[in-house]
Parts: C-alpha cells; sequence; structure tokens
C-alpha cells in the first residue's frame, strides 16, 4: 500500500481519476532512496554538520589526507564511488548536448530562470525553503546564483566527469 505524502494527497486524488497507473507510478517513485547512500547518511547523522560537511566536501573534492580522518562508511562510499562508472554512462554521447547548451545558452538560461526556477518555486518543491525562511533571505540569491552554477557546471565539457565541478554539485544536491 502506497503511503501518500499529505501535501500530496489532493493532487494525487485528482490525477488518480485521470490515470490511476501512473499517479501510482509518480508517487512510487517519491519513496525511492539511494540504496547506496542512505545508510552512509544514517551512520553520519549524529555527526556535527560541519565536520561531516567538512568530510562530504574532502570526499567530492578527492582530498585523501582530510578523508582519511572520516567515518569508514564515508570512505567506503568514495572508494565505490571512484572505483564505478555506471554501464549506461557514455561520456562521448553527452557532447551533442555540450555543444547545444553552448550554442543557445542565452535562450536556455532565460528559459531556465522563467520556467524550471519561477514554477519551481509555485510548487510543493519550494516548501521546504519556505518553512526554513530560505525563500526571503539573503540566501534565495546565493542559492539562484548556485543553481546557474549547476546548470553550467554540468554542460562544461568533462563536467559529469568525477573531477569536474558538474558532477561535484550534482552529487552535493
Amino acid at each position: 500500500m502506497l503511503q501518500i505524502p499529505t501535501s500530496y494527497a489532493s493532487g494525487y486524488e485528482k490525477a488518480r481519476a485521470l490515470n490511476p497507473k501512473y499517479a501510482d507510478n509518480y508517487i512510487r517513485h517519491t519513496m525511492v532512496g539511494d540504496e547506496d547512500l542512505d545508510p552512509v547518511m544514517d551512520e553520519l547523522s549524529g555527526m556535527p554538520p560541519g565536520e561531516m560537511h567538512q568530510y562530504i566536501h574532502a570526499g567530492l573534492h578527492q582530498e585523501e589526507e582530510w578523508l582519511s580522518k572520516a567515518p569508514e562508511v564515508l570512505r567506503r562510499y568514495f572508494r565505490e564511488v571512484d572505483s564505478k562508472i555506471p554501464e549506461w554512462v557514455d561520456f562521448d554521447a553527452f557532447r551533442p548536448a555540450v555543444v547545444g547548451f553552448h550554442k543557445n545558452m542565452p535562450e536556455i538560461l532565460v528559459a531556465f530562470v522563467t520556467a524550471a526556477l519561477l514554477e519551481g518555486f509555485t510548487t510543493l518543491i519550494s516548501k521546504s525553503f519556505y518553512l526554513t525562511g530560505r525563500v526571503h533571505s539573503e540566501n534565495a540569491t546565493r542559492r539562484f546564483k548556485q543553481n546557474n552554477r549547476h546548470l553550467l557546471e554540468i554542460f562544461l565539457p568533462g563536467g559529469l566527469r568525477r573531477e569536474g565541478d558538474g558532477y561535484r554539485l550534482s552529487a552535493r544536491i
């Protein structure tokens, strides 16, 4: 039996009336975790946030000296990440998207700002920002800049490779 988040209940019922298969599949996917990272985060959850973020930063930037001080569960996670690239990843297949992005960057950035970000802040995705006060804070501008930087970094050649900032920013998200 699916557990429907209370914030989704009314929308789910409307969607289910139109297409139960898609509505159920959507809700099922809101419950999918990260089988590799969830246990790591569970173990690190009691650690002071500043210390945890330093270790995560060290792992993302492959700073072995600092990472060697991290809990074993996190060191093991980064060793596994570093040792395997999923079979489905084909970096050469990214090239047309990279070229297309850079050819059409002004239009893509305008579309990103007006559609993805503005519409995103009018949906449930923004609820956590409102609850924490981050929408109306000085951090809102910083977050906006971070979102734009993430978009640019993933479309740089090699940006999604392990040593790329697009990879690091995606992993942090």
